[in-house]
């Protein structure tokens, strides 16, 4: 059985369902704070639960696999050093480890690109110099993750997640969602700063697809960056939504005295071993324009 933390996030709603139709819903279970109709589910307030719990509520003989997808994450830049809100990431990977699991046998950490530092084009041989709390409380969960493998004699495979993309990203400040609502809208694009800075974004789906081939990967690989290898600038970006959408819209620049940064990353070794091809950007972003009209609607 895999157990599922993060199941209510926008990756781990998108993740429980795949689980489900993979494996079936006898053999996913969440661990989540809210009731998930149509599923094995426990229910923690923030991890506050001893290490029988799972013992007591008779599912830990069964569980074999973890997919620690479950964690605060900002949704903006200024909720990045939340020193409150990012020591629960740490707190609760301890909680799991500490849990009473006799079969466990493997564990998947969902991580985040924000332990790297500044690099011309990121990888996993990137120095790893996070700028931010959430970074560092992601960085010792690796770590913890880590140390627990080594003395159990486990399997772990550290996933390092960014920019991800998709339906489900709403209530996210992000500028292909927050563009999006602006032109279902009918109100103004901004593009904050000159708009050349490149980024590179990787859809839900992709990500998806890589974690659940991260169960049946029996190599020790080290940590794996989900990422897209595919790059466009922010106002590329923002004109392909505005040719997507089919709408009318006025574009503003507005000034930003800190100067942009380039996103780029080598993802080879996701391709290798976890993930095929990518979406391609055009088709993602349709998806997702659809999506947010229709619920907008």
């Amino acid at each position: 059985m895999i157990l599922l933390t993060g199941a209510s996030g926008f990756i781990g709603k998108h993740l429980h369902q795949a689980l489900i139709s993979q494996y079936g819903a006898d053999n996913v279970l969440a661990l989540t704070s809210g009731h998930i109709d149509g599923s094995n589910y426990l229910l923690h307030n923030n991890y506050q639960f001893e290490p029988g719990y799972f013992v007591e509520n008779n599912y830990a003989d069964a569980i074999d696999i973890i997919i620690h997808a479950g964690a605060y994450t900002p949704k903006n830049a200024s909720q990045a050093d939340d020193y409150l809100k990012c020591n629960e990431n740490i707190y609760s990977t301890e909680k799991l480890l500490s849990a009473d699991l006799p079969n466990l046998q493997k564990i998947i950490y969902l991580s985040t690109l924000d332990i790297y530092g500044k690099a011309d084009v990121i990888s996993e041989s990137s120095a790893v110099e996070p700028v931010s709390l959430y970074g560092y409380s992601k960085l010792y969960g690796e770590k913890m993750i880590a140390a627990w493998a080594n003395e159990k004699h486990k399997k772990f495979q550290i996933l390092r997640v960014g920019h991800v993309y998709g339906p489900g990203e709403e209530n996210y400040q992000k500028i292909i969602p927050v563009t999006i609502k602006n032109l279902i809208n009918k109100q103004p694009i901004q593009i904050w700063g000159s708009g050349k800075e490149i980024r590179s974004f990787i859809y839900i789906k992709d990500v998806v697809e890589a974690i659940l081939n991260a169960i049946n990967l029996n190599e020790d690989i080290g940590p794996v960056n989900l990422v897209s290898g595919n790059s466009i600038t922010i106002s590329e970006l923002v004109n392909e939504l505005i040719k997507i959408s089919g709408c009318t819209a006025s574009i503003e620049h507005i000034t930003n005295n800190v100067s942009g940064r380039d996103l780029l990353f080598d993802n080879s070794k996701l391709k290798t071993h976890l993930l095929r091809s990518e979406t391609a950007l055009n088709k993602g972003l349709t998806e997702e324009w659809h999506y947010m009209n229709r619920s907008d609607g």
